[in-house]
Parts: C-alpha cells; structure tokens; sequence
C-alpha cells in the first residue's frame, strides 16, 4: 500500500501546517505554545494521511462503503478512543461550539453512563472500575455492542456529527477501511461491519487497507520509552466527557494539562513513564 507510515516520513514542521483546532490558522499562530513535535500534532497527521489513503481509494473505486459525513449509522457503537483524541475534540469544540452546547454534551454523557449501566452493566462495570488495558480489551470484545444511545457529539436533529473534521481515528477508519494482514483467521471472519456494510472479503473489495497505519496509531495512544511500550486505558466519548466534567474543570471544554499538545512527543513519553502511566 503506498503512502505507509513505513514509507512516509513523518518530519517535523515549524509550525506552518494548519492548527489542529480547525481555525485554518498557522499551528505558530493560532496555538503560540503547541509543539509541532507533540502527540497531538502526530495524531493530526496521521489523521490527514488516513484521510488521503481513503480519498484515494474512492477517486479510483467504482464500489465503495456508504461511509461518509452525515451516516451516523455506527455513533451507537461502542468505539474506545484515546486520551490525547479526546482532547483534540475538546480544543475543537472551544473553537466552534457555544457554551450552552458543551454543557449539552456533557449532561448527555452522564445520561448515556446511566443508560449503560441499565442496559449492559457488565459493559458499565468494567468502564467505570479499575482494570489494565488487556482486561479492557476482553470486556470490550465479550461485552460491547451498539448502545441505545448515539454518540453525545452527535447532531440530535439531523444525525451529522459535530465534531467530524476533529473525529478519533477508530471513527475515520471503520466501515471506510479495512485492515487486512493476510492471515487465515481474518479470511475467515464472519458477520457484517454495519447494516449496510458485509464483513470479509467483500468488505476488502470496496476499501483500501490501512493496516500499517495501525503500529503508528498505537505509538500515539500509548506511552512508548525506547522499545517498552505501556498501553493507556481507552474510553468512549460519552466516558471521557464524565470523567473530565466530574474531575476536570467541570463541564468545559478548559484542560487541566496541556501535555499532550506543548510538550515534544519523547519529552511527553518520558514523563509519563515517570509517573508510572500504564493503565490509566
């Protein structure tokens, strides 16, 4: 697959590329103390480079999956993302969104939790317990599904997303991708991706293969210190909007920390190993 992140080289700026907050702004302008080199800048590159991938394909696809801005058919699954994606949306949101709409989000996150622990407690009991990242992944596979409820960022009137240019990685790439090694167990997956879309092979034909984005993706998410890799714990949207509106500034979109966007991405990880960031 061309354009990899094996392939490409992901240099660093000066600061010149468009801000990751979507005011259309110079990074050195908009945000004066963003680092080119932090894990939030790599995650929006690696944003733009997926998106490039997936364009691509389509230009030159006759067939391809109905993914695309306005489908919300998937916002009710229970998608994890990581801490630095969520809080690309929150600088997203201070830019574009009133005040009385983040409040909005964040009363319908805690809606959602109560929801979650009615209809699927055992999904709620691992959410909202301390587990390591593995016990996280488990229950995600033996628990989760579509929820009741769409994503609370999700437009209630017309089903577009809000935040969609700002959207997590998980939400660029499922249903729009698939990420195919080769191996027998993946050739013999059943199911469907949506009610729209089928699984397998037939899925493989109508979009392009993103697998070797996946390693880089996980680099960004996690806390990586020379070849030791500690994974970080994963939460849904609605999740990360209770946490931080219950033990952050409150229902704003105000960061305690400005880590993930300031500080050069080795600099970020080696802090965090400091402080003992495995399973968070």
């Amino acid at each position: 697959m061309p354009n990899t992140p094996e392939a490409k080289n992901y240099s660093l700026t000066d600061g010149n590329e468009p801000c990751f907050c979507g005011s259309g702004r110079k990074m050195r302008l908009c945000h004066k103390t963003a680092s080119p080199d932090s894990r939030a800048a790599h995650v929006v590159r690696l944003y733009r480079d997926v998106e490039q991938t997936i364009g691509d394909y389509r230009a030159t696809s006759p067939k391809q999956p109905p993914c695309r801005e306005g489908c919300s058919n998937c916002c009710s699954d229970y998608f994890p993302v990581s801490q630095v994606e969520f809080e690309l949306l929150l600088v997203y949101m201070e830019r574009h969104w009133s005040k009385d709409e983040i409040t909005e989000a964040f009363d319908r996150a805690e809606e959602n939790l109560l929801l979650l622990e009615k209809e699927n407690p055992d999904m709620h009991a691992s959410l909202t317990h301390n587990i390591d990242r593995k016990g996280e992944l488990d229950a995600v596979r033996r628990n989760a599904g579509r929820n009741s409820f769409p994503c609370p960022l999700l437009d209630r009137e017309n089903g577009r997303c809000r935040v969609y240019s700002a959207r997590p990685f998980l939400c660029r790439t499922h249903g729009s991708s698939h990420t195919f090694y080769g191996g027998w167990r993946e050739r013999l997956q059943p199911g469907q991706v949506c009610e729209y879309i089928d699984g397998g092979r037939s899925h493989r034909k109508i979009t392009p293969n993103i697998a070797d984005y996946w390693p880089l993706y996980e680099e960004l998410a996690d806390v990586r210190v020379g070849k030791e890799r500690r994974l970080l714990r994963q939460y849904p949207i609605f999740y990360w909007l209770v946490l931080y509106g219950r033990h952050g500034g409150g229902k704003t979109t105000e960061l305690g920390s400005r880590d993930n966007f300031d500080l050069p991405l080795a600099e970020h990880n080696a802090r965090m190993a400091a402080h003992g960031a495995s399973a968070n």
